[in-house]
C-alpha cells in the first residue's frame, strides 16, 4: 500500500514537470519561429504618378508624367512596423507656350515608416508616412517668356503619405498595391526672378501642391 502511494506521489510530481517542459517546449518554438520570419522587404512595382501642372499654367507650361517605374526595400525592426526607402523614374512630356513639346525625367526619392496591420496574415493594410524629395528635369525650353538654355532641373522637398494592400502569396511572396500622395510645400519666388537658377514646378505665390500616386507590384520577403 505503501508503494503504491509513493508511486502515485512520484507521478502528481511528474505531471506538472512535464506540462512545463511542453509549454516552454511550445514558447521556444514559437521564438525560433518568430526569429526565423523574413525581415527584409522588396517591392517592385509600376504605376501612375499625377503632377500638379494646374499650378503650372500660370507659369506657361504643362507637365505629364509617363508610367512610374520604381523599387522600394525595407526592414521590418518590429512584427508590425517597417523602415522603408524608395526609388521611382518617369519620363516626363512636358509643353511651353511658345516653344511646343520637349522630354523630361522625373526622379522620385523617399523614406518611410511603415505600419503593417494585423502582423501576419494573409491580407495586411500597410500606411507609411515620410520624407524625401522630387528630381525633374526637362531639355530647353520657354517658360515664363524666357528660353531656358540647357537642361533645366531642380529638387523638390516632398512628404510622402500612402495607405495600400499586401496579399501574401506565401511567406516570401505577396502583392501589393498603394495609393500615395506626394506633397509639395512651395514658398513665394523672390523677384526678380531668374528663370535660368529658379526654375520650379511651384507657382508664384506660397501653396501646397498634391502629387498624387497609385502603384502595385510584387513583393518579397527574405
Amino acid at each position: 500500500m505503501t508503494k503504491s502511494w509513493t508511486v502515485m506521489f512520484l507521478i502528481a510530481l511528474a505531471a506538472p514537470l512535464t506540462a512545463q517542459e511542453r509549454t516552454t517546449g511550445m514558447v521556444v518554438a514559437d521564438t525560433v519561429e518568430s526569429e526565423a520570419d523574413p525581415r527584409w522587404l522588396a517591392t517592385v512595382y509600376a504605376g501612375t504618378f499625377g503632377i500638379a501642372d494646374d499650378e503650372l499654367s500660370g507659369v506657361g507650361m504643362t507637365s505629364d508624367a509617363g508610367t512610374l517605374f520604381g523599387a522600394r526595400l525595407g526592414y521590418r525592426f518590429k512584427p508590425s512596423w517597417a523602415i522603408e526607402a524608395s526609388y521611382g523614374y518617369a519620363p516626363l512630356d512636358a509643353t511651353s507656350e511658345g516653344f511646343g513639346s520637349v522630354d523630361g525625367a522625373l526622379h522620385l526619392y523617399h523614406a518611410d515608416l511603415v505600419f503593417l496591420a494585423p502582423a501576419a496574415g494573409r491580407a495586411q493594410v500597410a500606411l507609411s508616412a515620410g520624407a524625401g524629395g522630387m528630381r525633374y528635369a526637362y531639355d530647353e525650353f520657354e517658360r515664363r517668356g524666357v528660353l531656358l538654355q540647357g537642361e533645366s532641373w531642380a529638387h523638390e522637398l516632398i512628404v510622402s503619405l500612402g495607405a495600400g494592400l499586401v496579399v501574401n502569396l506565401g511567406t516570401h511572396v505577396g502583392l501589393r498595391v498603394e495609393a500615395r500622395d506626394h506633397v509639395q510645400f512651395c514658398s513665394a519666388e523672390e523677384e526678380p526672378i531668374d528663370e535660368t537658377t529658379d526654375f520650379s514646378h511651384c507657382p508664384l505665390d506660397d501653396a501646397v501642391l498634391h502629387n498624387p500616386e497609385l502603384s502595385g507590384g510584387l513583393l518579397l520577403r527574405f
